[in-house]
């Protein structure tokens, strides 16, 4: 081989390895300085969105595609609000919520529940009353927040037992109201959720029962958005990545993860303590979910809302694609 031809191997090999390393630098540049998504996502101020707590703590978002903007809210309702109104991107409802909204919105879905409770709404009477089950609040005057989770325990007690709203006397309160009647004795019984049940025990210390109402109603967090096209579901998956790994860091740091949200919400440590081991965090969409969601609509219409005469399958409020993307063993509904 003459010199020229040994530089002119040495110039094509040269320029194919600055070629090779430009295309590499590109494909680093694609996974890891690709531009993210900005998203806002309305969260309920609860311990029941602590996945969204940690999720901020831990950075749990910085590998993922969205770079997430949280908007605070004061209950599923309003963060349902804000996310029809096209305020936010996401929100964090209940089941109840998504039940009672399917009757009059058609535009919005669940991509994943994020945690569940099965003791989070309660019934709660005074020991001097001598009230020990449900047979006994017939004719009683029972404290409860109208359209909600709270009248669909009680319905739900009633009923077990025979009994039907109309064997007792509601009161309908706002949440906050509750405990007031109850320690004003305007009402024998009230039906609230947390944090008031807690609020509650503090409250009225030494004369208060809670009743065992564990496992009759369920009830779960849900990451929802309107009506997702490929772009918002891309978006969802990304969210449930983040939430993904701050659950799993949930599961390995539980008291880490309880200082988080008493820091975030500025909580006594002893409610979180209380509420704590009823809580499952854990992402899923499962055939409880329909259920939950299509026997509450079904008890709204039939007892609350009788002008809503059609309801909805409760399958189309439900999109799994994002979490088939990021945990495909989660997902157990038919497709």
């Amino acid at each position: 081989m003459d010199v020229n031809s040994k530089y002119s191997l040495i110039f094509f090999v040269t320029v194919l390895i600055m070629i090779g390393m430009g295309a590499y630098y590109t494909h680093l540049t694609s996974i890891f300085g690709a531009e993210k998504y900005p998203v806002t996502i309305a969260v309920s101020k609860t311990p029941l969105s602590t996945p969204f707590y940690v999720a901020k703590s831990i950075n749990a978002f910085d590998d993922t595609c969205v770079s997430v903007e949280y908007h605070d809210v004061v209950g599923g309702q309003i963060a349902f609000e804000k996310v029809i109104k096209g305020d936010v991107d996401f929100g964090t409802s209940s089941d109840s919520v998504i039940a009672f909204q399917s009757l009059t919105q058609h535009s919005f879905v669940t991509h994943a529940m994020f945690v569940q409770s099965d003791n989070d709404v309660k019934l709660i009477t005074r020991n001097s009353d001598n009230i020990e089950s449900v047979l006994d609040l017939k004719g009683k005057k029972i404290g409860v927040t109208k359209g909600t989770a709270s009248e669909y325990l009680l319905s739900t007690l009633l009923a077990i037992e025979g009994l039907t709203m109309e064997d007792v006397e509601p009161y309908h309160y706002k949440p906050a109201q509750l405990i007031q009647g109850f320690v004003n004795k305007d009402v024998d019984a009230i039906v609230p959720w947390e944090p008031f049940v807690f609020q509650a025990s503090q409250t009225v210390e030494n004369d208060i029962k809670i009743h065992d109402t564990k496992s009759l109603s369920t009830l779960s967090f849900n990451l929802i958005s309107q009506t997702a096209d490929n772009v918002l579901v891309e978006k969802a998956a990304c969210v449930i990545q983040g939430l993904h790994k701050a659950i799993n860091y949930i599961a390995s740091h539980p008291q880490e993860s309880k200082k988080i949200v008493i820091e975030e919400l500025g909580l006594d440590p002893e409610f979180v303590d209380w509420v704590w081991p009823d809580y499952i965090f854990k992402l899923g969409l499962n055939q409880s979910l329909i259920l939950s969601i299509k026997s509450q609509a079904i008890w709204a219409v039939e007892s609350q809302m009788r002008q809503f005469g059609e309801i909805m399958n409760s399958e189309r409020f439900i999109d799994s694609r994002a979490l088939l993307q990021v945990e495909p063993g989660a997902v157990n509904i038919p497709l």
